[in-house]
């Protein structure tokens, strides 16, 4: 049996990076800030295949959100904000990071030799 085209997508990784992937999430929200769940949401959403496996890739997004200084956690604001835990951004400065993709391409870069 052969697999039809929507098939083949939701079992084929996408070819983006867990960073590009969390700048897409945050860059989607109208405040440019999101929170963790959201991201997940919205990974999920988007792409068929992370929704498997959740908690491999949810650690390897946690553990890139932690680990790279253009990512920041805002803090809720008293009163205004139901939920819990915090909102998730881009750095001072590491706006520019989105020139890293360029014209909205988040594709993985081939590695140079």
């Amino acid at each position: 049996p052969t697999c039809s085209s929507d098939e083949e997508k939701r079992f084929t990784r996408p070819a983006y990076s867990y960073i590009a992937l969390i700048a897409m999430a945050i860059q989607q929200s109208p405040s440019n800030k999101v929170t963790l769940s959201g991201i997940y949401d919205f990974i999920m959403k988007k792409f068929p295949y992370y929704r498997s496996n959740q908690r491999a890739w949810q650690n390897s997004i946690r553990h890139n959100l932690s680990l790279n200084s253009c990512f920041v956690k805002v803090p809720r604001t008293e009163g205004n904000e139901k939920g819990k835990g915090n909102y998730w951004s881009f750095a001072a400065g590491c706006e520019s990071m989105l020139d890293l993709f360029e014209n909205g391409n988040y594709r993985r870069r081939r590695r140079r030799r």
